[in-house]
């Protein structure tokens, strides 16, 4: 588990996306759980670290290299796990995927493939908050139901945009399923001003422009 920040952990094990861990008094939110395949490495990690108890799991959107090792964390922990409504109707297969790419990957298997954990859902209107300090906030447009997580300034950000050159930018359009409501999160979050980014893939950073 590599620091970030006091309070703020990136986790080595977890394969695929990025998952990072909140620590606030005597409560821990883990934000993703990387692929299936790192499951039990996740598990591992958090049972080895000196944190406070973990309560909550806040997954930012259904992709598997973010929801993976959801379902082996919240069993070896109990914790609670968070996803966007829209999301977890598309990954229980209620509604289908909005873009023809993921379309694909669910026929294929690809997608959908991990084991899920029981599910509280976020809704798409409103910010909820987790634990103290600690506010899940709808963020749609690279899926329906993709949420951030803001702490103390910090927003981890799952893959609503990526950083480039210290830039909040967007991610293919191929990865995006809603372009009018990515472009309103992307510019909601640059003009919020965070001091600092955490996203799904590549290093926290600041943000210089």
């Amino acid at each position: 588990m590599r620091d970030v920040i006091p309070g703020v952990h990136r986790l080595t094990s977890a394969s695929g996306g990025n998952a990072y861990l909140i620590e606030e008094g005597d409560r821990a939110v883990l934000v993703d759980t990387g692929l299936p395949s790192s499951a039990d490495a996740v598990v591992e990690e958090l049972s080895a670290a000196r944190i406070a108890k973990l309560t909550d799991i806040v997954l930012t959107h259904y992709d598997p290299d973010h929801v993976g090792g959801a379902a082996a964390v919240q069993r070896a922990t109990g914790a609670r796990v968070w996803l966007g409504g829209l999301d977890i109707r598309i990954l229980r297969g209620e509604t289908e995927a909005p873009t023809r790419l993921r379309r694909a990957m669910f026929r294929s298997g690809w997608l959908g493939r991990a084991e899920l954990p029981e599910l509280t859902a976020l809704p798409g209107d409103v910010g909820v908050e987790i634990a103290p300090a600690i506010v899940a906030e709808p963020a749609p447009g690279h899926t329906p139901g993709h949420h951030i997580v803001r702490w103390r300034g910090v927003a981890f950000i799952g893959d609503a945009a990526r950083v480039s050159k210290g830039r909040l930018v967007h991610f293919p359009g191929f990865l995006i399923s809603d372009r009018p409501a990515a472009d309103a999160t992307l510019s909601a979050l640059s003009a919020s001003t965070p001091r600092l980014v955490c996203p799904g893939h590549g290093a926290p950073a600041r943000l210089t422009a």
